[in-house]
């Protein structure tokens, strides 16, 4: 089988005046599309870029994101894509560690530029729009007078696509090693879950710098012949624009996002009837959120993925929508091409209705971490399947639903405590707007929980009455003993609530 570019190559001679993409200012033929990305290949190549040369690109949602990606992918180049909440330190780490030869910079990063220079051996820095600082260049110059035919012959796709960092929750982040093959089978597995067809739109809200921003699914649209409608940022009331305008059928957003399109003026009255799916992923979505778009007739299900996982590797259904979505931490059940099990920490499995690890293999699972063979064995057990060190609960019929992640899990006098259970209680009180729990050291009892709180506009309660609202609902042991408010949780551009940021600042012992 061929990698990506090849889907580009074929699109173009079958159909090459259909509508592939639609950006800002900007609409693209697949025509287009397949003529500007082989001149972005012969370009690179014209720069000494080999097979398995590395280039970073540190940018919103430009279209030229995909551009570079299938350029390179023609030339069995990798990507390392950035991502753009990251300090100069950052992302010089990740130039260094991936040796990304040359770097893509959008506008709204060019105030790196200087640093990255200065801290990475990059052979060239070229901007997707604006004037270059002096020393760099621009993607249009680069690729201006380039030959519009293919550029070579097409790749095999067991060749690495992609290296996308991990959040480095513990450590230094690893760069995940993704195949063209493992875009093509998570692909699938979309394909296969939502029914995805040529004729459907796709809108895209999430960064293409994060797996999920091209896999959810702006690479599965666009394998099928289909029409992605890309803008440069997430802005509520601008999304439901182009809903009303674009008229896609699938909207992928994560927890943040549902939540401020929920509040934003316009969601109310908006025309979303062309959307057969809005979908989740990403974090726990709030069965409030869950509620609110049902209320409004619009369908709404959700799946699960990791970045080693391409990432999709659960999903929901549309007929399963409705009882899948029952608790919270839905997920669905294990995508077509992706096998999955639940695992105690003993490799034991795990009956349904009680919490183990999620365990997963399939084509979709990664290569293996970027120069790191010992972190790439650990992340595998002896026979083979990938540790998500997630834990899940499964029902009878097969409904899956994420419990937390291992580490976050602590014990209290000895037994497991998992944050997600407090939380989804906590999350139901009227005034609490979102929460995250962490296990803090207590003299008696080893650990104990402490939940970070912010409340809802206008709303008030005290931190004993919360407290309250817990007792009547959990176990003694699961108790948190303090509660700290805050104006808002921290998140990644994915919209995760960032733990470790939160364990740094709030986890010495409880008051």
């Amino acid at each position: 089988m061929y990698g990506i570019g090849f889907w580009l190559t074929q699109h173009a001679e079958l159909h090459p005046q259909r509508v592939a993409l639609v950006a800002p200012g900007r609409t693209y033929t697949y025509g287009d599309l397949n003529r500007e990305v082989n001149q972005v290949a012969h370009a690179l190549r014209a720069r000494g870029l080999r097979a398995g040369d590395r280039i970073g690109v540190l940018a919103m949602n430009y279209p030229e994101f995909l551009t570079l990606l299938f350029g390179a992918g023609k030339l069995g180049l990798v990507v390392v894509s950035l991502n753009y909440r990251l300090t100069a330190p950052e992302v010089v780490y990740q130039l260094q560690d991936s040796g990304a030869r040359l770097l893509f910079i959008g506008a709204e990063q060019a105030a790196l530029i200087p640093a990255l220079r200065a801290g990475a051996a990059l052979e060239g820095v070229f901007v997707l729009e604006g004037e270059p600082p002096a020393g760099c260049g621009t993607y249009a110059g680069l690729i201006a007078d380039q030959p519009a035919g293919e550029p070579a012959e097409p790749l095999p796709w067991d060749q690495p696509l992609l290296i996308v960092y991990t959040s480095g929750t513990t450590g230094k982040p690893k760069g995940a090693v993704l195949t063209h093959a493992n875009q093509f089978w998570n692909a699938m597995n979309d394909v296969v879950a939502l029914r995805l067809t040529a004729d459907d739109t796709t809108l895209t809200l999430l960064p293409l710098v994060h797996v999920g921003g091209l896999g959810l699914f702006t690479l599965p649209t666009l394998m099928l012949g289909g029409r992605v409608v890309l803008p440069r940022k997430f802005e509520p009331e601008a999304a439901l624009r182009l809903i009303e305008a674009e008229r896609p059928q699938i909207v992928m957003g994560v927890p943040a996002i549902w939540q401020l399109l929920l509040a934003a003026p316009r969601f109310q009255t908006a025309d979303l009837s062309s959307v057969r799916a809005f979908y989740n992923g990403g974090d726990r979505c709030p069965l409030e959120v869950v509620r609110a778009f049902r209320e409004r007739g619009l369908p709404f299900g959700g799946g699960y993925g990791l970045t080693e996982t391409a990432p999709t590797a659960a999903m929901t259904e549309p007929e399963d929508f409705v009882p899948a979505t029952a608790q919270l931490g839905f997920i669905g059940k294990p995508a077509f091409f992706t096998p999955a099990r639940v695992r105690t920490p003993e490799g034991d499995p795990v009956p349904p209705g009680e919490a183990g690890e999620l365990q997963l293999r399939g084509p979709n699972v990664f290569a293996g971490y970027w120069n790191r063979p010992e972190a790439t064995a650990e992340a595998f057990t002896a026979d083979g399947w990938f540790h998500t060190g997630d834990l899940v609960t499964r029902t009878p019929e097969g409904f899956t639903f994420v419990a937390g992640r291992l580490k976050e899990m602590f014990k209290s006098g000895g037994l497991n405590v998992y944050p997600a259970e407090i939380e989804a209680v906590l999350g139901a009180h009227p005034a609490v707007r979102e929460v995250c729990v962490i296990g803090v050291p207590d003299p008696k009892w080893n650990e104990v929980g402490r939940a970070i709180v912010a409340l809802k506009p206008e709303a008030a309660v005290t931190g004993a009455a919360l407290l309250e609202w817990c007792a009547g609902q959990l176990a003694g042991y699961k108790l948190p003993k303090s509660v700290v408010f805050v104006e808002a949780l921290p998140r990644n551009t994915l919209g995760k609530i960032m733990r470790g940021e939160l364990k740094a600042q709030y986890g010495a012992g409880p008051a």
